[in-house]
């Protein structure tokens, strides 16, 4: 026969687990030490094993206790989830998607209108994630993602190329007939994205760009970093300086006036966005609308903005 544990020990043991000490533990959970006390032995006693040694000051998780740490704390979150999710539940189906967070927040989360109002039956949950998703382990129908699109035991659908350009506020260029990027380099600061996890080694660098185009560095020179290409896009809107600009990211931004670009070049990064899935999300209908949905928009501005050979 199945033993049944105590939720509420199991939930302490989380606590304490991440309080190190009963007394911080029976704050958190807004009842007294010995009560934590009691609820920890209780746990001990059914799972056959001591979960914390007792120091002079606070306590230790054992070997088991670390092991039980991994499982409890993931399974308390799940918990939680679901309990926050049956308050809102509905017959609506419902698709998990994590986005990259530049694109989540700057071409995507406009869009979403226009998805809610051709698919009124289908429910969203977007979670911002930088690296692929692990399918295994995360409650996640699919992933908009930057990447290769080569995702070893998963199908990833192509949606889009990203290109590159510089861009300003507007501001920046009133009065000059013919900008020239050096020139503006030297009375201007030079805004950067780091290029890290969100899409290394696929993005381009100021570094990148200068040498491609030949434009020379001035030897002092004014500048400011930033690990996401909205942030550094967000920057260049409130004038703070020149970005590379992901058009994916800019476009809009640049219809409504609030940049502008600085060149007719650009450069074709080497990585595109894909929308990743495991297999049997393929198979869910409300996934495939969404699919069909998220590959039109994304084809849109590719079908007005074509790439020419050489890039």
């Amino acid at each position: 026969m199945k033993k049944h544990f105590s939720i509420s020990a199991i939930e302490t043991f989380t606590v304490v687990a991440q309080e190190l000490s009963f007394t911080r533990a029976a704050d958190v959970l807004h009842i007294t030490p010995s009560a934590v006390s009691h609820r920890i032995k209780l746990l001990e006693q059914q799972l056959g094993v001591q979960l914390f040694s007792r120091l002079s000051k606070g306590v230790r998780l054992s070997l088991a206790g670390e092991t039980l740490q991994q499982h409890a704390m993931a399974g308390m979150k799940n918990i939680q989830h679901g309990i926050q999710q049956s308050q809102f539940a509905s017959k609506k189906d419902k698709l998990v998607i994590a986005v990259i967070p530049s694109l989540c927040q700057a071409w995507l989360i406009p869009r979403l209108a226009d998805f809610s109002q051709q698919c009124a039956h289908i429910e969203l949950e977007l979670i911002v994630c930088d690296q692929l998703a692990d399918f295994s382990k995360a409650q996640i129908d699919a992933h908009i993602h930057f990447g290769s699109g080569d995702y070893q035991g998963l199908e990833a659908v192509f949606l889009s190329r990203e290109r590159v350009y510089p861009v300003c506020h507007p501001d920046f260029l009133l009065g000059v007939a013919h900008p020239r990027l050096s020139e503006l380099l030297k009375v201007r600061q030079l805004i950067h994205y780091k290029a890290g996890i969100e899409d290394q080694p696929g993005g381009i660098s100021w570094a990148d760009w200068l040498q491609k185009f030949e434009v020379d560095k001035p030897a002092e020179l004014q500048q400011i970093w930033f690990s996401h290409v909205s942030m550094a896009v967000a920057a260049a809107v409130h004038g703070q300086g020149i970005a590379l600009g992901w058009h994916k990211m800019v476009s809009e931004e640049i219809a409504a006036g609030k940049l502008q670009k600085l060149s007719d070049d650009y450069l074709q990064t080497a990585f595109s966005y894909y929308l990743v899935a495991p297999t049997q999300t393929r198979k869910n209908p409300a996934f495939v609308l969404f699919s069909d949905w998220l590959q039109r928009q994304m084809g849109a501005g590719d079908a007005n903005h074509p790439l020419p050979t050489g890039f």
